[in-house]
């Protein structure tokens, strides 16, 4: 069918030029699942410091077909910064950190009950970036980043009591690049271009 496009101008948020402001927050819920996170933001008028810290636990981590999930606990984790500095009236610098990871059992089906597999998945990014101004219309931006996911995956410890097959696994799967763009308008209309370089690692074993 036919395809949509879209673009999409975001901004994270920013401790930037800010008091101390934060929020705590927590919930639990069915299949004992409890999830706590945290924010906390701060600043000056040149320098600026915002964290995002999330965490869950549940016993319900996958959508499993089966009406009782079995074997199906997990758990997740990210820290999320992002600094801000403002290198003077026209230019900027930013740096977001991002890390994250999830364990989990891999769910069982009725005639898997002893069967005992997980997953582990390690995530790291880093994106500084850069801003300038060029009077009041037009901005270039120049974002480099690298990302990377590490996912393990375990068979039972005893390989008997895996079903249909036992079997393990160790992938890495890294991303690299720069992105650079001018953004400007002109009375009615906004005009948007640039270009992006990646590259994309990938290794299985």
């Amino acid at each position: 069918g036919d395809k949509s496009s879209l673009v999409v101008n975001a901004t994270t948020k920013s401790g930037l030029a800010s008091h101390p402001f934060g929020s705590i927050g927590a919930s639990v819920g069915s299949f004992g699942t409890t999830a706590e996170d945290a924010t906390f933001g701060w600043g000056t008028a040149k320098l600026g410091n915002f964290i995002a810290i999330n965490g869950i636990r549940t016993g319900h981590f996958l959508d499993t077909p089966e009406f009782q999930p079995f074997h199906d606990i997990g758990n997740n984790e990210s820290i999320f910064d992002r600094i801000d500095y403002l290198l003077g009236a026209r230019d900027s610098f930013h740096l977001n950190l991002f890390v994250a990871r999830n364990w989990f059992q891999v769910p069982n089906s009725y005639d898997q009950l002893s069967q005992d597999q997980k997953q582990r998945v390690l995530t790291w990014n880093v994106a500084p970036g850069y801003q300038h101004t060029f009077g009041s219309s037009t901005l270039l931006t120049i974002n480099p980043f690298a990302r990377r996911d590490q996912v393990n995956y375990y068979g039972s410890r005893d390989p008997f009591n895996d079903t249909p097959v036992t079997e393990s696994q160790n992938r890495f799967l890294t991303n690299y690049g720069a992105k650079a763009d001018v953004s400007t308008s002109y009375k009615r209309h906004n005009f948007k271009f640039g270009t992006q370089m990646q590259q994309t690692r990938l290794e299985e074993n």
